[in-house]
């Protein structure tokens, strides 16, 4: 009689390791279920290396049999992908440098266990030979791969996502999986091949040298079985799925500081803040992982999951430059990054991973995450104010206003105009007079600035392009108090644009001489 067989499989490590069959390890792939043809040949490799066998006892051949006939249901829990790269040495030098390798070691996190359905009709004995030989399993797909597995009773809440032989949804991905055959159709099979081994257990235990030297170019005794797979199955909700009120109390600002390991000066230059903020971003979407995940990311990304960019009054992550220390007040010294919508689970776990940046013309700049937050939490560091997190109504420019578009004289390019409406865009009060515009020429400290402002650099690599003319020294003075961080204009999410709070009495040192 056919039974509905569980097992379950949870992952200690928190990483699965498996190159589907077919595929380089540097293609990055991860066989994700295991395949049925893994899965026994892992057992019958447990039965030899844990439990002293010489030979596959009969009771092992027979369980083999009963589950080669059948094809079980995947239940995944929600999982992410991912990968490290490494390079290793090999033979030879080239330049007086060793030669090496690069190598990809791709990964699923899965977030629970994953279990199987697997219909057969098993005895007593066989399932006390199988629960013995799960117990026993060490690891699943490559070494590193740990895995505790175990039969589960009907019980046991399984997990959200079905993976099965049958399309469920037009959204669903094939994945394509080694099983073994039935025995009796190897046995038909095997009358016309009369070099392969010579049963369904021998077949299993084939490595590759013996594939490669007989001129196997798929296992014999195996079937290809298309399985589909829910297209969310290896990635989280995002903040993008996630309404409003879901995202309200979610961390939304983190600190990191810049160091280097030679003389301070070498941090970048507050007029590079652009391209050192576009490096900032891009050294953090590497730690998000691949092109599937940044489409799950975006807070970070500033695009949908279709690639888009987002429409939501700039809710996306903002990377403010900041230069705590008095005495290198042009050395941007911490990045702030901000996100109105929040951080979600794949965004704070690249903040969290972060360990370096780069700038033109220097060596690597190790970073140090101080804190993941709320924008209030930050508004001091130490006894230190972080002046671009104050509030108030009139604010000043700390880094210089781009207009997004090209200036005109008059009408809605003109650059009262295009402030008015940036702030209408963010969702923030409006002017109660026209802004106050700064001339280089002006001998006062605004004046100073606006001079400093055109050291500025206002291009970026990549489709950032080039600023529309022009950078203003701006004050600006606001119906009603905000909270900042206050980022207008072109190149606002880079480091132009900052404001800072007139009332907090900017510290000279901070800006232009």
């Amino acid at each position: 009689m056919e039974t509905m067989l569980r097992l379950r499989f949870d992952f200690p490590a928190g990483r699965y390791h498996a190159t589907p069959w077919g595929h380089h390890v540097n293609e990055g792939l991860v066989e994700w279920p295991p395949s049925p043809w893994r899965i026994l040949r892992a057992l019958l490799a447990t039965g030899y290396t844990k439990l002293g066998w010489q030979q596959v006892p009969a009771e092992m051949r027979r369980l083999v049999e009963a589950l080669a006939a059948s094809e079980p249901t995947y239940w995944l829990p929600r999982a992410t992908s991912g990968h490290t790269r490494h390079y290793m040495p090999v033979k030879g030098w080239k330049k007086g440098v060793q030669k090496t390798s690069l190598v990809i070691d791709a990964f699923v996190k899965p977030a629970g266990p994953l279990c199987m359905v697997w219909p057969a009709a098993l005895t007593e004995d066989q399932r006390a030979l199988l629960a013995q030989l799960l117990s026993r399993l060490g690891y699943l797909g490559r070494a590193e791969s740990r895995v505790t597995a175990r039969l589960s009773s009907g019980d046991e809440d399984l997990p959200d996502l079905k993976v099965s032989t049958r399309r469920v949804d037009a959204d669903d991905e094939p994945v394509r999986l080694l099983a073994p055959v039935a025995s009796n159709e190897y046995d038909a099979w095997r009358r016309d091949s009369p070099s392969a081994p010579n049963d369904v257990i021998a077949a299993l235990q084939v490595d590759t040298t013996t594939l490669q030297r007989e001129g196997w170019n798929f296992p014999p005794g195996a079937r290809e079985l298309i399985y589909w797979r829910p297209a969310s199955a290896l990635s989280f909700a995002s903040a993008a799925d996630m309404p409003a009120s879901a995202t309200r109390d979610r961390d939304d600002t983190a600190l990191f500081a810049l160091s280097t390991d030679k003389r301070r000066d070498v941090l970048p230059l507050m007029e590079r803040a652009l391209p050192t903020m576009a490096l900032f971003r891009r050294a953090l979407l590497s730690q998000v992982g691949d092109e599937q995940q940044l489409g799950r990311c975006p807070e970070l990304t500033g695009k949908d999951g279709e690639g888009q960019p987002l429409r939501c009054e700039h809710r996306h992550a903002h990377f403010i430059p900041v230069a705590f220390d008095a005495r290198s007040p042009r050395r941007i010294d911490h990045v702030l990054v901000h996100a109105p919508m929040g951080f979600g689970p794949v965004a704070e776990s690249a903040l969290r991973q972060l360990r370096r940046t780069w700038a033109k013309g220097m060596d690597d700049i190790a970073v140090t995450l101080i804190g993941i937050g709320t924008r209030c939490s930050f508004r001091t560091v130490g006894r230190e104010p972080i002046a671009e997190l104050g509030s108030g109504a009139t604010w000043v420019s700390r880094t210089p206003f781009v207009p997004p578009r090209f200036l005109k004289s008059r009408g809605r390019d003109s650059l009262e105009e295009q402030i008015r409406s940036e702030l209408e865009h963010r969702g923030l009060p409006r002017l109660i007079a026209a802004p106050t515009i700064a001339a280089p020429s002006d001998t006062s400290r605004a004046g100073k600035d606006a001079r400093w402002f055109r050291a500025f650099a206002r291009t970026r690599q990549g489709n950032g392009g080039t600023a529309p003319a022009g950078v203003f020294h701006v004050t600006l003075t606001l119906t009603r108090p905000v909270e900042g961080p206050l980022c207008l204009g072109w190149g606002s999410h880079f480091g132009l644009g900052v404001f800072a709070p007139a009332a907090d009495g900017i510290d000279p040192q901070r800006t232009a001489s």
